[in-house]
């Protein structure tokens, strides 16, 4: 193998790597935002639960919670992007995050595949660059 193609070769290796480690923080990055997805199910589901007058804990500030009473409604306001905020039955809005849930899980098993993918080129490209130092 020539000079040239070897350096071309590992130039795709060194790109497809640093490619690879932006696809894994990204799917870390998924990953928080799939757990922010569950607990805000799960928090949904709390909420049905309770009933009007039962004692709340509500976020000031990062750990920093005040207390209230529950006003209970069927609804709640969710923001829609844009600042745009509309009423939603709790059923509605527990649709929509599920919806995301699916979106999510569907961008991390592409995340997934091009890892796997790139990993699969990398691999090719190492024996390859192996065999022609060996030579």
């Amino acid at each position: 193998m020539k000079q040239e193609e070897l350096q071309k070769k590992y130039m795709e290796y060194q790109m497809i790597s640093q490619k690879i480690q932006q696809l894994q923080q990204q799917l870390q990055s998924s990953e928080q935002q799939m757990a922010d997805i569950m607990a805000t199910l799960q928090s949904l589901d709390e909420y049905k639960e309770l009933n009007e007058g039962d004692e709340i804990l509500f976020p000031l500030n990062n750990g920093i919670f005040g207390k209230a009473a529950l006003k209970k409604s069927d609804n709640l306001l969710v923001n829609v992007g844009t600042g745009t905020v509309v009423n939603k039955p709790i059923d509605a809005t527990k649709e929509l995050i599920e919806k995301q849930k699916e979106e999510m899980e569907h961008i991390r098993s592409q995340i997934d595949e091009k890892i796997k993918e790139l990993a699969n080129r990398a691999s090719g490209l190492e024996e390859e660059l192996s065999s022609a130092a060996k030579a």
